[in-house]
């Protein structure tokens, strides 16, 4: 019973594995090569039948960029590689025993797996039969017929007088393997045997050798991709030992910047990323011929991603000839790779294309199919040698260009193209100035010649077009009047071209000219006559001399032409009849305060009425057209056209733009103005002025300058003052018209009274009128009054105190009187080895200095501590502002020095001075005098020092309270400030 268990486990087995084996004899070193996919180039010495030994192997990638000069074409497949490893000791074989364990195969009975080959039973010698081994399908053959063995049904008995024949097919993992039986002596295995439950009779098994396709690894990097990425390798054939894979090389990109395994097949490569070379290859090899193991073996793939450059020197290109056979000569140059010298084209468009509508090898982005026309000149390359640096070529043309046309005026382009080893292709170019590039693949523009069989003739000409010489190179500038634009059939001659060989005659009977000068341009004329041409006029041009064009054909009677009207009316645009009153920009034509007439004039017929735009330029109202939006205007007759503008649509004032559109029958048409610039101003009344005193102000001036300032108030005309009356309360109003002063641009207006005001409230009222007739009456109220004294704060204790400007008698007794002050300190920092100044006094007495030097007097500019035994308020009569024709005071400074410094704050205008600004900010009048006024910070007030930090004392609180930069500074108080020197060591003042 055991045995018939083994019996029967041993029958579920179709394929015995009777053990595995190395197929080398001995360890052998592998081997590491690269193969470009293209060029078939490859490092593997006595290379496989269709690659070519090469010292250095090279490769490139697509360009990322598809159209433009940055894009390149590349030869299919030359972006991508084979890696080869070459590695017997990786060769593992098995033996197969196919039928073992299944009752093998009848070979004495025509069946599904055997059929006679020679004679019928396999019984006789002689006799031959074919098996097919599918119960080992899986397992190819891979050795001769001396390594196969037929061995009895479930044995490992040799069947007696059997041998193999031949292997009709090795099989291929998917194909089964078939082999050819004979019998050579006895009867085969008709005869056969039992052993338990196996029957031999009839039955054989086949022994042989099998191996699967292995597969390895290998790393890849670059010098952008230095991690690399591992490359499977396939086994090119059973037991071969040899393993190959594919890999792509692309451009590295930000999107792309590591490579990938893929399958390493052709169509579904490894990738790895470059920006130039090498790429490095590298395989352990585990087993070696000596005693090392896991030797690195490795391999270079060298990139080059430069196209080779090809010249053309002849014919040169934009030349014309009539030689319809011409000679090429040109210059293949690559210093990377080397020339791929098979791969050399010159393509020539030999079709009849007389504008060249269609380039002999087509625009396009890269990647892409791509048109080429015409035919490919035959260049013999077969002593050329592939990867050479420099290569010359000369070539005739064997058949006339273009083809079918008899007599040719065509252009004919043509183009060099070579390929490198890397397989970059290169293009000739026929202009190597970069940009502006408009033809060509990928900027590389074809080359072209004219050839021409035909005299030069007339195709065009037009009246008014001259050339603008300003840039380069010129252009046609219209409206030229003296000058005539002829374009020929073709390039002329400018050495053939005199103002002799033409003639023009003037329609209506203008008179016939020769020009006084000519210019030539290709196949362009430009006639100077030097005399003006009529706008609506068509001259008659005829040539009269010999002209010959740039292949040598002449013309000496050509056919007269008549010129197009190119010239555009001459037109005449006047602005009349608006308000203004002055000269210039305020006169009739340029301001007004609500109509303004346009008159147009041209000087011919016009195909319709000339059509007007007009543009308010006030910010907000700047829409083009938003007061008429081509408009026509109206025929008076006799080419003169009118209308009127109105002040309707605008709202406020400001300058108008006019755009004026003329078309002439001819239908040329010609502007006059802009969208943009002011044609005249739009005044729609008198601005308000500011007035000085304010409405509702007050003065302490006897005799103040009053002033009322236009300017100021944003009005742009000129104004003239009608009436002005000063009035004292109830007393009858004094015209004081005559006494105004204007300044010069009649915008700002002063009057000063003779006579000392009173104090009293007046009533001052100015008529005016500017230039563009609107009229304003501006009432001011103010009051005269005397000034009242300022007032400084003070409480029990030490405050902290300044004088925003001299006192009028600064002596410390007349200033600080309040019986309850004991003392008054300053400190002065410019003076470190005594900076204290004090000063006591008791109840009424006299103030007695304590310090040398004293302290005598109470100025502007320093701070003072005042040391007070009652909450009595000190007032102080302080210097006010100047008045009119006073000299004015100088500014006030504050010196200082290093460390503490106690300072006062300082009204420089003295405005801030009287009992109203008792601790108030202190402000600044802005530079155009205008209010508001700026309150002062601690940033701008000590902004001529390097100062730290600054302090006020409270004296409710007994405390120092910091400023910061932002903070406003409070007239009346006092200031100590940390001041350090300057980078030169200077303590300049303050300048409040």
């Amino acid at each position: 019973m055991k045995l018939l268990s083994g019996l029967a486990l041993i029958a579920l087995v179709a394929v015995a594995v009777i053990g595995l084996s190395n197929s080398a004899s001995a360890a052998v070193d592998g081997k590491v090569y690269v193969t470009n996919v293209a060029s078939n180039l490859t490092t593997e010495s006595g290379p496989p039948t269709g690659r070519k030994l090469a010292t250095t192997v090279y490769g490139t990638y697509t360009s990322l960029a598809t159209t433009g000069t940055s894009a390149r074409d590349i030869v299919a497949n030359s972006d991508k590689f084979i890696i080869t490893v070459v590695d017997s000791d990786l060769n593992l074989s098995t033996v197969v025993t196919s039928g073992a364990g299944t009752s093998g195969y009848k070979v004495t009975a025509f069946g599904t797996n055997v059929i006679d080959a020679a004679g019928a039973g396999f019984n006789l010698p002689g006799e031959q039969v074919l098996v097919t081994l599918t119960q080992s399908t899986a397992s190819p053959i891979i050795g001769g017929i001396s390594t196969i063995s037929v061995l009895l049904s479930g044995t490992s008995t040799a069947a007696p007088g059997i041998i193999v024949v031949g292997i009709e097919n090795a099989g291929n993992g998917v194909i089964s393997p078939v082999v050819r039986l004979g019998i050579i002596s006895g009867s085969g295995v008709t005869a056969g045997s039992s052993s338990g439950l196996i029957q031999t009779q009839n039955r054989i098994d086949i022994r042989y050798a099998s191996s699967a396709k292995d597969v390895i690894t290998a790393t890849i990097k670059s010098v952008v991709d230095i991690v690399g990425v591992s490359v499977r390798l396939t086994e090119t054939t059973r037991n071969s030992g040899r393993f190959e894979g594919y890999v792509q090389v692309k451009e590295r990109t930000n999107a792309f910047t590591a490579g990938a395994n893929g399958k390493a097949t052709l169509l579904k490569p490894a990738t790895i990323p470059a920006l130039g070379g090498p790429i490095t290859i590298k395989y352990i090899d585990a087993v070696t011929a000596g005693s090392a193991t896991n030797t690195a073996r490795t391999a270079t793939y060298a990139i080059d991603s430069t196209p080779p450059t090809s010249s053309i020197s002849a014919p040169l290109t934009a030349t014309e000839t009539q030689n319809r056979l011409p000679s090429y000569a040109g210059t293949l140059t690559d210093n990377g790779s080397g020339l791929d010298v098979s791969t050399f084209v010159l393509q020539v468009d030999d079709v009849a294309d007389q504008a060249n509508a269609y380039l002999v090898i087509a625009a396009g982005e890269r990647g892409a199919n791509f048109t080429i026309r015409g035919s490919a000149a035959s260049i013999s390359t077969t002593a050329w040698v592939d990867g050479e640096a420099t290569r010359s070529w000369t070539h005739t043309q064997a058949s006339t260009l273009p083809t079918g046309i008899d007599v040719p005026n065509h252009l004919v382009d043509f183009q060099a193209r070579v390929s490198d080893l890397a397989g970059n292709i290169g293009y000739s170019d026929s202009s190597t100035t970069v940009g502006g590039e408009t033809t060509g693949r990928h900027g590389n523009q074809p080359h072209s010649i004219k050839i021409d069989l035909v005299n030069p003739s007339f195709s065009l000409a037009e009246s008014g077009i001259g050339q603008n010489t300003t840039v380069t190179p010129a252009v046609d500038k219209p409206n030229v009047r003296d000058t005539i634009k002829v374009t020929f059939d073709g390039n002329v001659k400018a050495s053939s071209v005199t103002p002799e060989d033409f003639q023009v005659v003037l329609s209506s009977a203008g008179g016939t000219f020769v020009p006084a000068s000519v210019v030539v341009t290709g196949a362009v004329v430009f006639l100077d006559l030097d005399s003006t041409i009529p706008s609506d006029n068509k001259p008659v041009i005829k040539i009269v001399g010999t002209i010959e064009d740039l292949a040598g054909n002449s013309a000496s009677q050509v056919a007269s032409i008549t010129a197009l009207d190119k010239m555009a009316p001459v037109i005449t645009v006047v602005r009349s009849l608006g308000s203004g009153t002055g000269l210039t920009t305020e006169a009739a034509d340029s301001l007004t305060k609500d109509k303004m007439t346009v008159t147009v004039t041209s000087d011919e017929n016009l195909s319709q009425s000339p059509v007007i735009t007009v543009t308010d330029l006030v910010a907000g109202d700047d829409v083009v057209g938003n007061i008429l939006s081509a408009a026509a205007t109206i025929s008076q007759g006799s080419n003169v056209y009118t209308i009127i503008l109105t002040k309707s649509g605008t709202s406020v004032t400001g300058g108008r733009a006019i755009l004026v559109s003329v078309t002439d029958t001819a239908n040329n048409t010609i502007t006059s103005g802009d969208n943009t610039t002011k044609a005249y101003q739009l005044d729609l009344g008198v601005a308000p002025p500011v007035s000085v005193p304010a409405n509702a102000g007050t003065t302490t001036q006897s005799n103040p300058f009053l002033t009322t300032d236009y300017l100021a108030g944003s009005e742009t005309a000129s104004v003239t003052i009608t009436s002005a009356t000063l009035q004292e309360a109830a007393l009858t109003a004094e015209d004081v018209t005559s006494q105004l002063v204007s300044s010069a641009d009649s915008k700002t207006f002063f009057f000063q009274p003779t006579t000392a005001l009173n104090n009293a409230k007046y009533t001052y009222i100015v008529k005016a009128k500017d230039a563009a007739g609107n009229t304003w009456t501006t009432t001011t109220t103010f009051t005269k009054s005397d000034r009242k004294d300022f007032v400084l704060t003070l409480f029990a204790g030490w405050n902290a105190v300044s004088v925003p400007s001299n006192p009028l008698v600064t002596e410390i007794g007349s200033v600080l009187t309040n019986d309850g002050i004991k003392q008054v300190v300053a400190y002065d920092a410019t003076t470190p080895s005594q900076p204290w100044r004090i000063a006591s006094k008791v109840g009424s007495g006299a103030y007695s200095s304590q310090t040398e030097p004293g302290l005598t007097s109470v100025e502007a500019g320093p701070g003072y501590w005042v040391e007070t035994s009652n909450f009595e308020d000190q007032t102080v009569a302080l210097e006010g502002p100047t008045g009119p024709g006073d000299a004015q005071p100088s500014l006030t400074t504050i010196a200082t020095g290093s460390g503490w410094n106690l300072v006062g704050v300082v009204d420089q205008s003295r405005t801030l001075t009287q009992k109203g600004n008792k601790d108030g900010t202190l402000t600044r009048p802005k530079a155009n005098g205008l209010p508001p006024a700026t309150n002062v910070t601690v940033a701008s007030y000590f902004n001529t020092v390097n100062n730290g930090r600054s302090y006020v004392f409270n004296t409710v609180q007994s405390q120092f309270n910091e400023l910061g930069s932002a903070d406003t500074v409070t007239i009346g108080s006092g200031i100590w400030v940390f001041i350090s020197a300057q980078q030169n060591g200077n303590f300049p003042p303050i300048v409040p």
